[in-house]
């Protein structure tokens, strides 16, 4: 019996330490990844022009436009983003990124305004508010979106600047998914862009869990 018990304390310590490694190695992704941006900016290096970031305008086919009638299918669409999203960011060299995209209605149908908040946004060597900004519907299952936040130094003493995406996205049919491409920019407090990166985006709609 104490054999079978010592087993499954080694077990449990065992499990506890993999999970403890899993949830380091994601957050040291993010703050190694956030050191090399800014280590870049210090270097003096310059960005790589950002994409011209808009998304396509599809035809809406005829089979679908005629379910329920096309009106109500471009009624539906105009607001399929709003919710909130759990999100995958590939940067150019490959890291990626876990963060939260909060999608808000508007004043009208198909715009509105919009929340976004990473992982690596409270670490250092620059920390970040979440960024806020707006999306707008572009046709179809298209959408576009540009959200700023601020940044300070390492010691929260002084402001540094700004932190941005300016995002194309395109949901799946099914509107629980989308595929996108963002800008990432780094902008100092004088107004000039310091970084840039392309990015490649997943997201995943959040669903609420009963306690």
């Amino acid at each position: 019996m104490k054999h079978r018990n010592s087993l499954f304390a080694i077990t449990v310590v065992a499990l506890i330490a993999l999970s403890s490694m899993l949830v380091w190695a994601q957050t040291g992704g993010a703050s190694e990844w956030k050191k090399r941006v800014f280590d870049q900016i210090a270097s003096g290096a310059r960005p790589q022009p950002g994409e011209n970031i808009e998304a396509a305008r599809p035809a809406i086919e005829l089979s679908v436009a005629q379910q329920g009638g096309i009106g109500d299918i471009l009624a539906r669409q105009k607001n399929a983003l709003i919710g909130a999203w759990d999100l995958t960011l590939t940067f150019s060299d490959g890291s990626q990124v876990k963060s939260t995209l909060n999608i808000f209605p508007g004043r009208v149908d198909g715009e509105g305004s919009a929340l976004h908040a990473a992982e690596a946004t409270l670490l250092l060597p620059s920390p970040t508010t979440p960024e806020q900004g707006a999306w707008q519907h572009n046709g179809g299952l298209q959408f576009i979106a540009s959200y700023r936040g601020y940044a300070v130094d390492e010691k929260f003493e002084h402001p540094f600047g700004k932190i941005g995406f300016r995002h194309a996205i395109t949901l799946d049919a099914d509107q629980q998914a989308f595929t996108g491409r963002a800008v990432f920019e780094v902008i100092d407090a004088s107004g000039e862009v310091v970084f840039s990166d392309n990015v490649q985006t997943r997201g995943v709609r959040q669903r609420a869990v009963a306690p």
